[in-house]
């Protein structure tokens, strides 16, 4: 079974190999069509962040949401830069634009029965890689360390700004909770009060303020304490105020943070 789904997958074009970029339906016919994306949909996951089951459907169900034809769809992971963990993108693809009527028109009906099929393939291609790329991207392990701030910079900088979208999506699936050489949002072995101002200035003099290219970020996760302490509503409220302006000064607006999770679905 599973060798004849591969021959399926490269018989639609869609067979890949890791970090190989599969081909669109129209590269594939070699039809001469442009697409153009219409939201860009970039789900980041914090390996350091233990998720517990409810949470992490939320982060599969809010991705898949997204899947539609004309939409862009990038799932990335990111961790303490130690042990060999990295930045890393585990799932890159634009999803075809529909025909319209007109171009449908103009195509003979044996191609264009191909290219529908090649469509509705590429649909259940993406949804299936979505869903397996978030899923094994969740840590298992408590890894102490966390470069929030740099990872986003990072992501920001080589993935987000540069897509060209009318609208993009983030979906940052982490505790938030920063505990780096730059900073620590833990005292005591326990998650502190921050003073946002003072965080800032850190953040301005290290030089990890982002451009994210005007996106809207949704958070889920936040607050989240593997140390099993009390994170009390007052050290919630400055950890929202500090990203708050810390995407404000990042070209992003952050739409809605989950402590930990989002009361919404995204749309």
């Amino acid at each position: 079974m599973r060798k004849i789904i591969q021959i399926l997958l490269i018989l639609f074009g869609f067979g890949i190999t890791l970090n190989a970029t599969p081909k669109g339906c129209y590269e594939i016919y070699k039809l001469d069509k442009q697409n153009i994306i219409d939201t860009a949909i970039f789900v980041l996951i914090d390996e350091t962040t233990l998720f517990d089951q409810n949470l992490k459907d939320q982060i599969i169900s809010n991705a898949l949401s997204f899947v539609e034809s004309s939409n862009h769809i990038y799932i990335g992971k990111f961790s303490a830069l130690i042990g060999g963990k990295y930045n890393e993108t585990l799932f890159d693809f634009s999803l075809d634009t529909h025909l319209s009527n007109q171009e449908r028109y103009d195509i003979n009906k044996s191609m264009l029965n191909k290219i529908d099929k090649c469509l509705n393939d590429q649909i259940g291609f993406v949804r299936k890689n979505t869903k397996k790329s978030i899923e094994g991207s969740f840590g298992t392990n408590d890894i102490a360390k966390s470069d929030i701030l740099y990872a986003l910079k990072d992501f920001a900088k080589s993935v987000i700004a540069p897509l060209n979208a009318k609208r993009k999506i983030v979906i940052l699936a982490s505790d938030m909770l920063e505990n780096s050489a730059i900073t620590s949002f833990y005292a005591n072995n326990a998650v502190r009060q921050i003073d946002s101002n003072k965080e800032l200035s850190i953040v301005a003099k290290n030089d990890l303020f982002a451009d994210f290219g005007g996106a809207e970020v949704f958070i889920i996760g936040a607050g989240i304490s593997s140390k099993k302490s009390y994170v009390n509503p007052k050290m919630l409220a400055s950890l929202t105020n500090f990203w708050q302006e810390y995407f404000a000064k990042s070209n992003a607006t952050l739409k809605n943070i989950g402590t930990p999770a989002l009361k919404s679905a995204i749309r």
